[in-house]
C-alpha cells in the first residue's frame, strides 16, 4: 500500500501553501463540508465526503450534488489531485497525517465551541479559496445574526438521543439553546459537561422541553429504542416534546447560525407560548435560510399550554 501511495505522490503536482488561490480542493469531513457548501464553492471542490448528499444529516445536501465523493482514504484523496485539503475536527487523524507526510496542503479547522467560533473560520476557508471578500460578507452576515437573548425567566430543556447521549454545557448544542432563549439542563441531569442519561433520571427531572433530533424509523436499533420507552411515551403528557433536525448543530458550520431561529420557533410552538412571551429570539431582517433543506419538524404542543409545574433540579452543575 506505501508503494502505491507513494506512486501516486510522484506522479502528482501538489501546490505549496500560499501560491496561488485552491482550485482543487478536497474536505476530510461532513463538518468541512459544510463549510465549502456554505460558500457555494461546487467549481473549487474536487470532492467532499459520503455525507455530504445526507438530508438527514447536512443542512446543505442539495448543494452537494454532482460533486464528487471519497471514502476518506489517503489513497482516494490522492487521486483527485487536491492542491488544498481541509480537515475538520472529526476527520480521520490516520489520513491527515498522511497527506501532511506526503507534502499536501492540509488547512485544519478546530471544531467551533461556540456560534462566535464560526464566523472566523469562514473567513479562514475563503480566504484559501480565494473568495476572501465574499467570506467576510458572510461572516458580517452571520456575525449580525448573533443576538442576545431576551432577559427573564428561560424554559429549561434537554436534547434527548439514542442511547440517552444528553449533550450538556459544551458544545454547539449548548450554545445554539442559550441563543434560542433555552436554558440547557443536560448537563445537570447527567452531572458531566455531556453524558448519558438513564430514561428514570429524565424523567424525574423532566425539562420544560424535551428535544429529539434523532429519531429514525428507518434505522433500527438498541440506540432508537430508547426513543420507544414506553415511559418516555408516557412522560410526553409532563412536558412539552419537539422535534428539531440534528443536521443544524450536528456540525458547527454557518447553518448553526442560521438554525437558532428555527430551535427559538420549534421551541415555543411546543410550548404553546406565545411569539414574545418567553425570552426567545425574534425574527428579524436577514434572517433568511435560503435554500437549506432539511426535513420538517414534529413538533408537540405542552397539555399545559405553558410548560406546566416542573420538578426542578438544583442550581449548578
Amino acid at each position: 500500500m506505501r508503494t502505491g501511495v507513494a506512486l501516486l505522490v510522484a506522479a502528482l503536482m501538489v501546490l505549496p501553501v500560499g501560491a496561488a488561490p485552491a482550485t482543487r480542493v478536497v474536505s476530510l469531513s461532513l463538518c468541512a463540508d459544510q463549510f465549502l457548501l456554505a460558500l457555494d464553492a461546487q467549481a473549487q471542490t474536487a470532492g467532499l465526503t459520503r455525507l455530504a448528499g445526507d438530508e438527514h444529516l447536512s443542512p446543505y445536501a442539495d448543494r452537494a450534488a454532482g460533486v464528487p465523493i471519497h471514502d476518506g482514504t489517503a489513497e482516494s484523496v490522492l487521486m483527485l489531485k487536491p492542491d488544498l485539503v481541509i480537515a475538520g475536527g472529526y476527520a480521520r487523524a490516520q489520513t491527515v497525517g498522511m497527506l501532511e507526510r506526503l507534502g499536501v496542503p492540509v488547512l485544519r479547522l478546530k471544531t467551533p465551541q461556540t456560534l462566535a467560533d464560526i464566523p472566523p473560520q469562514i473567513e479562514q476557508v475563503a480566504d484559501a479559496l480565494g473568495r476572501g471578500e465574499q467570506g467576510r460578507a458572510l461572516a458580517a452576515r452571520l456575525r449580525a445574526m448573533l443576538t442576545q437573548p431576551g432577559e427573564g425567566a428561560r424554559p429549561t430543556a434537554a436534547l434527548y438521543r439514542p442511547g440517552g447521549e444528553v449533550p450538556g454545557s459544551r458544545g454547539i448544542v449548548n450554545d445554539m439553546m442559550k441563543a434560542a432563549g433555552l436554558e440547557n439542563i443536560g448537563g445537570k441531569l447527567s452531572g458531566r459537561p455531556n453524558g448519558r442519561v438513564a430514561v428514570e433520571t429524565l424523567l424525574l427531572n423532566p425539562p420544560d422541553l424535551l428535544v429529539l433530533d434523532s429519531v429514525r424509523p428507518d434505522r433500527p436499533g438498541v440506540g432508537q429504542g430508547v426513543m420507544d420507552h414506553p415511559a418516555l411515551t408516557a412522560a410526553r403528557t409532563e412536558m412539552a416534546v419537539a422535534g428539531f433536525p440534528i443536521a443544524w448543530w450536528l456540525c458547527a458550520s454557518p447553518a448553526s447560525i442560521e438554525g437558532v431561529e428555527r430551535l427559538a420557533e420549534v421551541a415555543g410552538k411546543a410550548l404553546g407560548v406565545k411569539r414574545g412571551s418567553l425570552p426567545l429570539p425574534q425574527a428579524g431582517e436577514g434572517r433568511n435560510l435560503g435554500d437549506i433543506s432539511v426535513k420538517s419538524d414534529d413538533v408537540r404542543p405542552s397539555p399545559t399550554g405553558e410548560g406546566g409545574a416542573r420538578r426542578r433540579l438544583p442550581a449548578g452543575g
